[in-house]
């Protein structure tokens, strides 16, 4: 990459992150508020409809938005970009239709659960055409359009909360922060149109087989943390799912702030860097900032969980802190084991992708199984499970990373 790209990478880098920062800052901020007047049922409620909807479309979905970004521009050309935007629309719509059959089997069906599927399925829209927009790297303007659709659709939460709308201000919120997104996008020229055909057989199946290891690493990805709230609702309650839900997204906050950088700069610029050793290098150095940080984040969610979510929650959400506390794992790997998933993806190393993320299965199903079994609580066992699972992934394709290298060295 020239010195302009790389200028070109900073600056975004700094506009991301501070979006990010902002986002999560006010994002905390509000939720804190919610919790005072929404109940841990209302909010289980709403994570697994939410959970339920993201594995459907974690599974219909080729994750186009990754081949936009690692095509070669020598193939990047009008016929390629209408199959791809034919493609996203199709399967959205397709997704869409699964979700609203099952609601309405599941005798979950009602007005405020098909709009929060409406908003889930213009996002997941929204974030593939984006795709198309962020090969340039434009991530001033789209910083300025995700800051914005964060920050209008918690304070319109923030405001129906205060004059008594109650739990529909979750179905709320993200509603409008899709449609906030989309407009966002529309406003600073990033959203692509093109006619939708329907492709061919044979256009499937090829789409599937280029984005076949991309599409078993979303599967595996996407049906991840999903399936531990839909886990603890199906051996628990909604009660229990909202404990969890709340505890996985505080886990989170370190990756959040971080994700642009990890999963969105650092995937762009993985891809584009021809050199294998300035790319390596640049893996190592990345790992190496952020481990430390990390790792403090880790200690201090382990010391200072118990007194601080009653305190911030209140005294009705006393389980999340024990639950964050068995996440701390999950504190100090998620974001390791996503830098790792960016290179492998850039790198087309989707062999080693998919064995780290079996080893996260396992890393969750063992203790998960044992709590199931009655050796301690199934939703602290859940909460285990994640922390093992990212460390033991992150482990396992950094040790498959070194030894594919040296085989390389030595043959």
């Amino acid at each position: 990459m020239s010195k302009f790209e790389y200028k070109k990478l900073r600056t975004a880098s700094v506009f991301m992150v501070s979006g990010q920062l902002f986002q999560a800052i006010l994002a905390f901020g509000v939720n804190l508020i919610l919790v005072r007047y929404i109940t841990p049922g209302e909010f289980g409620k709403f994570a697994l409809i939410l959970a339920g909807a993201f594995l459907i479309y974690s599974i219909i979905s080729s994750r186009i938005n990754i081949l936009i970004a690692r095509m070669p521009e020598i193939n990047y050309n009008f016929d390629v970009k209408q199959k791809l935007f034919s493609a996203m629309t199709l399967e959205t719509i397709i997704a869409t239709l699964f979700i609203s059959f099952w609601l309405i089997v599941s005798d979950k069906a009602g007005l405020w659960e098909f709009t929060l599927v409406a908003a889930v399925g213009l996002r997941h829209w929204t974030d593939l055409n984006k795709a198309f927009f962020e090969r340039d790297m434009p991530y001033r303007q789209l910083a300025l359009v995700e800051t914005g659709a964060s920050t209008g659709g918690h304070l319109i939460a923030l405001s129906m909360v205060l004059v008594g709308a109650g739990w529909v201000v979750l179905f709320v919120r993200e509603l409008s922060i899709s449609l906030i997104n989309l407009l966002g996008l529309w406003r600073v020229g990033g959203l692509t149109i093109y006619r939708v055909r329907f492709l061919s057989f044979h256009e499937w199946v090829a789409l599937y087989t280029e984005a076949k290891g991309l599409w078993l690493d979303g599967v595996l990805e996407g049906n991840f943390q999903r399936l531990t709230i839909i886990l603890a609702g199906f051996f628990g309650s909604e009660v229990i799912a909202g404990f969890f839900f709340q505890a996985q997204r505080l886990a989170s906050v370190p990756h959040q702030l971080l994700s642009p950088i990890v999963s969105r700069i650092l995937a762009v610029w993985f891809g584009r860097t021809e050199d294998p050793v300035i790319r390596d290098a640049g893996r190592n150095k990345t790992l190496k900032i952020l481990f430390l940080p990390l790792l403090f984040a880790g200690v201090l969610t382990v010391l200072f969980a118990d007194p601080a979510v009653p305190w911030l929650f209140g005294q009705s959400w006393l389980r999340v802190s024990d639950l964050l506390v068995c996440m701390s794992g999950m504190v100090v790997f998620y974001t390791l084991f996503e830098t790792l998933k960016s290179y492998c993806l850039a790198t087309r190393a989707t062999t080693t992708l998919f064995g780290g993320r079996l080893v996260q299965y396992i890393g969750l199903l063992v203790p998960t199984a044992l709590g199931f079994l009655d050796w301690f609580s199934a939703d602290l066992a859940l909460a285990m499970g994640l922390s093992l699972a990212y460390s033991f992934g992150f482990i396992f394709i950094l040790m498959l990373i070194y030894i594919n290298r040296n085989k390389k060295s030595i043959f």
